[in-house]
């Protein structure tokens, strides 16, 4: 991480440095904002309740306003109940007022991305849409949602669908 680079927590901006404007366009985020965002979703896997596999994974977004909502994977005995750090991050930020990130990095607390699942696919391209961007790492570029998950079944498509049955 760049020297005076600390890492992104709940609440703060990435990007937002002097002269920077809050809720830049995800496209805009320099190796150090990535590396930031990275930084805050290991920070997230740290508070993981994984005691069935081990794995501990976090989640950071950065919504469209320039702040920062984290989750965790929460197991469950269950297993079918486990919750992955996608949905605590989904869930963290329409629980924070705010329905729409820009970029993604999830992590398994070792500083290197993970790929979410076709679930967490579609579950973040809800809230965020095909151009929400997903952490490539260090060694990668970022990667568009709509390319990890082609032809995703979106709102819109419901509201339309739903529209068309009405008319019948």
């Amino acid at each position: 991480m760049a020297a005076g680079a600390g890492p992104a927590t709940p609440g703060k901006e990435v990007g937002a440095g002097p002269g920077d404007a809050p809720g830049r366009s995800a496209h805009d985020l320099s190796d150090a904002d990535w590396a930031r965002l990275r930084q805050a979703a290991d920070d997230a896997a740290t508070r993981a309740y994984a005691p069935y596999s081990g794995l501990r994974v976090g989640a950071a977004g950065l919504c469209e306003d320039g702040h920062v909502v984290t989750g965790c994977n929460v197991e469950n005995a269950s297993y079918r109940l486990t919750l992955c750090a996608e949905c605590g991050l989904v869930s963290a930020l329409v629980a924070s007022g705010r329905n729409r990130m820009t970029a993604i990095s999830v992590t398994a607390g070792d500083g290197r991305p993970l790929s979410p699942c076709g679930g967490c696919r579609q579950l973040l391209i809800e809230h965020g849409g095909p151009d929400i961007l997903m952490d490539g790492g260090p060694d990668g570029p970022p990667r568009r949602l709509g390319d990890l998950l082609p032809q995703a079944f979106e709102a819109a498509e419901v509201i339309k669908r739903r529209t068309a049955g009405d008319a019948r």
